[in-house]
């Protein structure tokens, strides 16, 4: 098969995604798995203010960025007021979105020489199950598009794509160490003033429209207990601060730590996302889509472990429903994300090894 074949096949994989995730989570369908858009349509706090025409993060008090907000708000206005028309909605603002992680996997495959080998990772399981559930795969594309121009060296364009992805989940922050230190003074500037340009618009709209909502923001994120952390086993306390606050030390740590390495940029980008996720004290399921950008990157590292990472990631959701309480341990989803964990900690360890101890 020639290169324009398989970058054709990963276009294709890409669409059969985005249509199998749309139909897993369709709400009419009596087999249709969880999903979190579904569920802003129903929730009272959120439900009744989307059907009335508010705008979520801009008129009341919404748990994520204003860049998901406005999707949601957008899926709301172009629906006919009912739930079907609204996930259809969001179901077609997505396509973009898996269209530009397929095209950041091949760009990525390409510079990095990893060849058919990093194409692989177009056909993610956590991409089907958790792609139109969420806004992970907005901010994942755009965290893609962004990788892609920094190795350009189109550093304002990276920077705009990258804020952009900020507005939609707080991660593509993760990367600006690596970039800061792989580049040089002007260039520095053209990045940081795209990642302002596209990112402050719309947070200082929302503080604008609906006054503390950065702060609300913070406290709400900051009360919520663990969720899928791994280190839940050691401590068996949901709401332990002095877990939370181990785990995002030891985060944070883990970060500065994989930005400073001597090595490729990617790798390192690769190790500054995982180190978060591994750490973090929410840890949910569509999260592990924030990796699939970087993949293609440490594609011979880290191809061993990738199948149980999916395995156990997919099966959280899988299990998440049942006759015990689902984020405390021994239940099934906290099996699964300990296996998830185990194997993100091998990943990491071994592209630590192949990719930046060299």
């Amino acid at each position: 098969m020639g290169a324009k074949s398989r970058e054709a096949l990963v276009y294709i994989v890409s669409i059969a995604s985005w249509i199998t995730s749309g139909l897993i989570h369709f709400p009419q369908l009596g087999w249709s798995i969880y999903s979190d858009i579904i569920s802003f349509w129903y929730r009272p706090e959120s439900g009744d203010m989307l059907r009335a025409g508010a705008a979520p993060c801009f008129h009341f008090f919404f748990e994520y960025p204003p860049g998901s907000c406005v999707s949601v708000y957008a899926s709301a206005l172009l629906s006919s007021g009912d739930i079907a028309s609204y996930y259809q909605a969001f179901f077609y603002l997505s396509l973009p979105a898996f269209l530009a992680i397929a095209w950041s996997i091949i760009q990525v495959s390409k510079i990095s020489g990893s060849g058919w080998l990093g194409l692989v990772f177009i056909a993610s399981p956590s991409l089907i199950v958790y792609g139109i559930y969420n806004f992970d795969h907005f901010a994942a594309s755009l965290a893609g598009i962004s990788i892609v121009y920094f190795l350009r060296r189109r550093y304002f364009v990276s920077g705009l794509a990258a804020g952009l992805g900020f507005a939609f989940k707080l991660y593509p922050a993760l990367l600006i160490p690596v970039v800061l230190l792989e580049s040089r003074g002007r260039e520095r500037v053209y990045y940081l003033l795209g990642f302002i340009l596209s990112s402050a618009p719309l947070f200082i709209m929302q503080e604008i429209s609906n006054p503390y909502m950065l702060t609300s923001f913070i406290e709400y994120h900051r009360g919520w207990g663990l969720e899928n952390a791994w280190y839940i086993w050691i401590f068996q306390d949901q709401f332990s601060p002095t877990a939370k606050m181990l785990g995002t030390l030891l985060g944070a740590f883990l970060v500065i730590q994989a930005s400073l390495a001597k090595g490729p940029a990617l790798p390192r980008m690769f190790l500054a996302v995982s180190s978060w996720l591994i750490m973090a004290y929410i840890f949910t399921p569509q999260m592990v889509i924030w990796l699939i950008p970087f993949l293609p990157a440490v594609a011979r590292s880290v191809i061993p472990y990738w199948p149980s990472l999916e395995v156990s990631n997919v099966a959280i959701i899988l299990t998440w429903f049942g006759d015990y309480n689902p984020v405390m341990p021994p239940s099934p989803p906290q099996v699964m994300a300990l296996i998830r964990a185990a194997s993100l900690a091998l990943m990491m360890v071994t592209v630590y090894r192949k990719e930046i101890k060299k």
